[in-house]
């Protein structure tokens, strides 16, 4: 509705002082008027309900978290309600929070650690009351929330995050770009990974952002080029010969890589002349790479300045996930960045993509196409005892969507590696899932259920 429209509309009858428009005033007035408060009520509710979606979100989460660390179901109620209030409930008339445990309806219903948590507020209607004769609305958000058992091993996730240009793009959530979706899901997956005890079993997670090339920033850029920094040209690309899809570390034998600044000039793909084009480095500062880290708050602030620009290339970002949790590589990610050794009984290794799943740009045409090199990349990966989970966000076509699921882990019992969306809200349940599967590797443990 055009409210500026409509009141130039009222003004001009107004001021008619035809008796014919006199009457046609008074009984038009009040379909303006409700028709207007029509619309300013549906967007407060809108917007409400918003916030108590949130709110119950909180409270399911809340209290799921307090039922894992064994707390009992009067505190972990307590406790729900507490994270609903810190996101804005308050108990005023009209309002009310039910937080069940176990669920008492939906697929979670009286299953143990499981939280079902229900909020209602009535609204009042401040203008459409007018016209429609009601006085109030009910607004409800209901949320499950589940957390599933620790797995007793290492865990190490690595999380290839696409910041090329496309991801300044609108999602179907008003104000909500491809970007912040994405940031948002990564950050409840350290969430989850990360665990505050890391004295018997370390959950770390790394950050493999890419877009034209991947940067690795003055700490590594000479060790895995051999050449000296130019400037903030801290990106790297492919190498070439045997070693192009292995995880051996760089060295004269093994082959260094190349560097993105000399390389872009002969760039490949779609956007080649794009690339060949670029005058910075990209992705920029912002976008470097994070080794095995259990720094939550570090991690999580990277992932919320991360920038996009640059094309798509994947198979970049895929390798140098693998990198950063290859014990091979523990003489450049040394210390508490170093991986553990390849055994499954001890370290539960897991790299997560997140794509369309149609790449781009390369820069090494005796490896092939950027697709191509993906799929082989998920070949070795997978073989090197690595679990891949692949995340389709807006996967337009069929081949597109064949790489993602060749390229995840081949499913167990009921867990799925692969994950396929076009909305925000799927895009979360499928991180969220992930994270479950990596700490209790329950297929349908998510922490946040939408049912």
């Amino acid at each position: 509705m055009n409210v500026s429209r409509l009141m130039k509309a009222v003004n001009t009858l107004w001021r008619n002082q035809s008796g014919g428009t006199t009457v046609l005033m008074a009984a038009a007035v009040p379909v303006f008027v409700g028709g207007l408060g029509v619309g300013v009520d549906t967007s407060l509710w809108y917007m409400e309900k918003r916030r108590v979606q949130q709110q119950a979100d909180a409270a399911a989460l809340g209290a799921a978290r307090l039922l894992a660390t064994g707390q009992s179901a009067v505190n972990a109620q307590a406790g729900g309600t507490r994270d609903a209030e810190r996101n804005g409930y308050t108990a005023v008339a009209g309002a009310s929070i039910t937080i069940n445990t176990p669920p008492t309806s939906g697929a979670y219903a009286g299953k143990a650690g499981a939280a079902e948590a229900i909020v209602v507020r009535q609204l009042p209607s401040l203008f459409s009351s007018f016209l429609l004769g009601s006085a109030s609305r009910t607004v409800k958000a209901r949320a499950v929330g589940f957390t599933p058992p620790i797995q007793k091993k290492n865990l190490e996730v690595a999380l290839v995050l696409d910041v090329s240009g496309s991801m300044n793009g609108a999602t179907e959530t008003p104000g909500v770009t491809k970007l912040q979706a994405q940031a948002y899901a990564a950050k409840e997956l350290v969430g989850i990974v990360i665990q505050a005890n890391q004295t018997v079993y370390t959950s770390r997670v790394a950050l493999a952002p890419f877009s034209s090339s991947v940067n690795v920033g003055s700490a590594y850029f000479t060790t895995v080029t051999n050449k000296s920094l130019s400037g903030s040209w801290s990106g790297v690309v492919e190498r070439t010969g045997s070693y192009r899809f292995k995880d051996d570390p760089p060295n004269a034998t093994y082959k260094y890589f190349g560097d993105f600044r000399t390389k872009r000039s002969g760039a490949m793909g779609d956007y080649a002349s794009y690339v060949q084009g670029l005058s910075s480095q990209t992705p920029g500062s912002a976008n470097k790479i994070r080794p095995l880290s259990s720094d939550k708050p570090t991690l999580e602030s990277t992932i919320d300045a991360l920038t996009a620009s640059g094309t798509t290339a994947a198979h970049l970002g895929l390798a140098w996930g693998w990198y950063m949790t290859s014990p091979k590589w523990n003489t450049i990610f040394t210390g508490v960045n170093a991986a553990n050794a390849y055994n499954t009984d001890n370290t539960y290794k897991a790299i997560v993509v997140l794509s369309d799943f149609d790449f781009n740009s390369y820069y090494e045409s005796a490896n092939g196409t950027a697709n191509y090199q993906f799929e082989q990349l998920c070949t070795q990966i997978k073989a090197a005892g690595v679990k891949i989970f692949t995340i389709g966000y807006n996967v337009a076509s069929a081949g597109d969507n064949t790489r993602r699921i060749n390229c995840a882990s081949p499913t167990e019992g009921s867990q799925s590696y692969t994950f396929t969306t076009t909305t925000v809200e799927g895009l979360l349940e499928a991180f969220q899932a992930v994270a479950a599967a990596t700490v209790g590797g329950a297929s349908e443990a998510t922490l946040r259920i939408v049912e």
